[in-house]
């Protein structure tokens, strides 16, 4: 017998000539089965970058707010949007239990900030965690696939870059322009020589400085720091126990199917909806165009 899946369904937005939207349309879940969370270094710099944001100053129009959390042994690059949400869940739930019988139903996960907030995004929904020149990351995946969470290994920075003879003001920081092309896509980055830190947002890292903005050469996606916070605060991370190994192209089809042809996509694995005559035949609906950051 065939699973039924039950969704919320949206029309998702179509790719704008400002950047890639949120476009699969399924409600977010709470994050199950991440195990337990420890310390695993201490930071001394944070810095937090908008996603393919409208307006630099104002949270709702970005995509994701990214922190990098950067240590001497451990560098951890996630979502703040997804990290508030699920603080705000967590005390959501205790208020729930605290009321006993007289509770209504459980509550849901809670919408986070940004654009869409209560829809699932590949990127949101990644932990990327750097060691030495080894990064992984973890893919979560959303309500119904579950059973698809895993974690891929790749080598670290994995760019080639070439310097340019540009330079522009980020947060009061001159930066040197750099370019490269990777996993498909043409990139330009801007680098802080000022701030001695190899790294900057998503997988992106090697240049001499903290990259603080990088982006395609399309503008589909653009990070770019917003804020730079100092202080010793520790790096967590949790033992994502139910997660298994997988590869690149694996998350690349799964992503692309969430996003471009969701009904088709979760038809094809078995999910249903009723017509209009009350029979549950398979999902099915349009394709929607979709650009993602990573093309190989």
């Amino acid at each position: 017998m065939r699973k039924h899946i039950s969704v919320l369904l949206i029309l998702a937005l179509s790719v704008g000539a400002w950047g890639q939207q949120k476009q699969a349309s399924i409600l977010i879940m709470s994050r199950k089965n991440l195990g337990k969370a420890t310390v695993v270094d201490t930071s001394d710099v944070r810095i937090y970058y908008a996603l393919n944001a409208d307006t630099l100053s104002n949270q709702d129009t970005y995509v994701d707010l990214r922190v990098l959390e950067v240590g001497r042994r451990v560098t951890k690059c996630s979502s703040e949007f997804v990290r508030e949400g699920e603080a705000r869940q967590k005390e959501i739930l205790k208020t729930w239990k605290a009321k006993g019988i007289h509770a209504d139903g459980v509550p849901r996960a809670c919408p986070i900030h940004g654009k869409r907030s209560d829809y699932w995004n590949e990127i949101q929904y990644t932990d990327i965690y750097i060691e030495g020149q080894t990064a992984t990351e973890y893919h979560t995946m959303p309500h119904g696939l579950q059973s698809e969470n895993g974690y891929v290994v790749s080598q670290y920075p994995a760019q080639e870059w070439t310097l340019a003879d540009e330079a522009t003001t980020i947060l009061g920081h001159k930066c040197q322009k750099a370019t490269c092309h990777w996993r498909g896509r043409d990139f330009v980055a801007w680098f802080a020589p000022d701030i001695p830190i190899r790294r900057g947002p998503w997988l992106f890292g090697g240049l001499p400085g903290l990259i603080l903005k990088v982006y395609d050469k399309n503008r589909l996606y653009t990070f770019e720091a917003v804020s730079i916070k100092r202080g010793r605060e520790p790096i967590t991370r949790f033992s994502y126990d139910a997660y298994r190994k997988g590869n690149r192209n694996h998350y690349l089809r799964l992503n692309r199917g969430l996003n471009e042809e969701y009904m088709n996509f979760m038809g094809r694995r078995g999910g249903m909806k009723q017509n209009a005559l009350g029979e549950w035949v398979p999902m099915s609906g349009p394709k929607i165009p979709y650009e993602p950051l990573e093309l190989e």
